[in-house]
């Protein structure tokens, strides 16, 4: 199988579990769970999980949290080999999750924020055939990493978090990209999915995966719209879901399906991972997958 290189956010995520949130009320969780997190620690988890090989790069604090990150990745295969272990503290993520499955996220940086340029080691050119690569670490980073497997041609694939630097310089490089229906109104400034997307492919970015929750997936490539319908199931935590996306789509290029089958594939990871609690605990193995796709009819050869 491919290798996939996956630089990003690597987060120790804490789940508190509660009935709803209540302002300026004690509000008690019935259960809490760690787990890695960021995208970029959600993502390589659940590719490794489909068989996929995966080089991971970015910024790790010199604390427990951070040991605690690069054993929960050695345990589950992945090369961190280009991890970095910075001064300072990991980066964590707070999510409270009400009973109907929402979340809301509480977010520190950490040493996220220190993946800068001069960390990147640019052996990793040689070592993959596909990057992902997020928001939300500084942009000269992205716009490096970005260029640089693009001209040894690697498919790029982005996605966006907001608040966070935009990296407008990267666009050109980056085949696909995958906000959800926020982010890609909050990173364009428009009040109009249709004007926002019009702003990417100006920016230079070749197709656009829409991720619309409950209502599915779009998919712009500057002529045409593909729509994928969601699969509906019971809501327990949807923490993750987009990552899990991700991780279907690109496994779905990766073993050459079209765009539509491979967001049909990112919508069977999600419709899981929405039935589990946590983060990347919470990705399916690839006969999980399988047996899913079996339930629903789907045929895809993967």
């Amino acid at each position: 199988m491919k290798k996939v290189i996956v630089a990003g956010k690597f987060n120790v995520d804490a789940f508190y579990y509660v009935d709803r949130i209540s302002i300026n009320d004690n509000n008690v969780s019935k259960d809490i769970i760690v787990d890695l997190g960021g995208k970029a620690g959600n993502v390589s988890r659940a590719l490794r999980r489909l068989g996929v090989d995966v080089v991971v790069t970015g910024c790790v604090g010199n604390d427990l949290e951070g040991e605690f990150l690069k054993k929960t990745l050695l345990d589950e295969g992945v090369d961190i080999s280009h991890l970095k272990t910075c001064r300072g503290k990991t980066g964590r993520t707070a999510i409270v999750v009400t009973k109907d499955g929402e979340n809301t996220m509480f977010n520190y940086p950490g040493v996220n924020e220190k993946f800068t340029p001069e960390l990147i080691d640019w052996t990793l050119v040689e070592e993959g055939d596909a990057l992902f690569i997020q928001f939300g670490i500084p942009a000269d980073s992205i716009f490096e990493l970005s260029s640089m497997v693009k001209r040894a041609g690697m498919m790029v694939y982005a996605d966006t978090s907001f608040p966070s630097d935009v990296p407008w310089d990267a666009f050109p490089y980056i085949d696909y990209m995958s906000p959800n229906e926020r982010e890609i109104l909050q990173v364009s400034r428009k009040n109009d999915i249709e004007k926002a997307v019009k702003t990417f492919f100006k920016k230079g970015v070749e197709v656009l995966v829409v991720k619309m929750g409950e209502k599915g997936v779009k998919i712009f490539d500057g002529k045409n719209i593909c729509e994928v319908p969601a699969i509906q199931t019971k809501v327990v935590d949807t923490t993750g879901a987009g990552d899990a996306f991700n991780a279907g789509f690109i496994y779905g290029r990766l073993k050459g399906l079209s765009d539509e089958d491979s967001a049909k594939l990112g919508v069977v990871l999600s419709s899981i991972v929405v039935e589990r609690r946590g983060s990347s605990s919470a990705m399916p193995t690839l006969d999980e997958v399988k047996d899913r796709m079996k339930e629903l009819g789907i045929n895809i050869r993967i």
